[in-house]
């Protein structure tokens, strides 16, 4: 998803280049809910992209190489889309990590059950749910990019939140 005709209002795009320190996280997550509350009222999925975008940003600075992280945000009411791409540096072999843990998601077609089994997989250990909770609480599609030591992880879906027929027991 990227910008459209200069001067057209669609799609809503936040850009930020940032060197977040763990305390600017929450405040990443709020600033976020705020743009996405303006860009597309009424969607109720404020707080789900406000959510990947939380998960997105302290997986980029748990795991990176280097304190800078990108950002993007895309809008699109008209297209009725909404994506998340987060971008940074990281260790050698880290991207294979990121894309084997991806297919490992994924091995689940319900977003629940790889929620579930993520859960069950992680007990005990800190941290290791943020792609999960993208993928069911959001309600977004994950997929990375690797290009050389740069990482991007997107997060898309459909600008209204999706209708769960399904809740954990």
């Amino acid at each position: 998803m990227s910008a459209s005709e200069p001067g057209s209002v669609d799609p809503s795009v936040l850009s930020m280049k940032l060197q977040p320190r763990w305390g600017f996280i929450d405040d990443i997550r709020r600033f976020t809910e705020s743009f996405c509350a303006a860009a597309c009222p009424g969607t109720d999925r404020d707080a789900q992209v406000a959510l990947a975008v939380h998960e997105l940003v302290q997986n980029a600075l748990a795991n990176g190489s280097a304190p800078d992280v990108e950002l993007e945000l895309a809008i699109d009411t008209r297209g009725e889309r909404v994506g998340v791409a987060v971008s940074n540096r990281c260790a050698p072999g880290q991207a294979e990590r990121l894309r084997a843990r991806l297919a490992l998601l994924y091995r689940d077609a319900d977003p629940l059950q790889g929620y579930l089994r993520s859960m069950d997989e992680e007990r005990g250990n800190r941290g290791g749910l943020g792609l999960a909770r993208i993928r069911y609480e959001a309600g977004l599609d994950l997929e990375m990019s690797a290009d050389g030591d740069r990482v991007t992880v997107r997060a898309s879906g459909a600008l209204h939140p999706p209708v769960r027929t399904n809740e954990p027991s």
